[in-house]
């Protein structure tokens, strides 16, 4: 009979666990704008018009440069990309 699985070290859940208010942010990752410098545009969703999924594969690159815009801009992903589609559009 086989042994059962054993974790090769005590797990110590406190060490392991993000605390509260302690937490930073990547290295990486950039400083969110000011209101002041935040995308003027408006902030009020198309009215009447129903939301559809849309589903894409990105490289993993892109799709952390668009998660960290949104994030930069405080704006949900989806947002993001109707304001950048508008943008470009215009």
């Amino acid at each position: 009979m086989k042994a059962p699985f054993r974790f090769p070290r005590r797990l110590s859940y406190a060490a392991d666990l993000a605390v509260k208010g302690k937490t930073a942010p990547a290295i990486d990752m950039p400083p969110r704008m000011a209101p002041s410098q935040a995308i003027t545009l408006s902030q009020q969703p198309r009215a009447g018009v129903a939301l559809q999924p849309v589903n894409s594969r990105l490289c993993a690159g892109f799709r952390r440069s668009l998660n960290t815009d949104a994030a930069r801009y405080d704006l949900k992903l989806n947002e993001l990309l109707v304001r950048s589609f508008d943008a470009y559009r215009a």
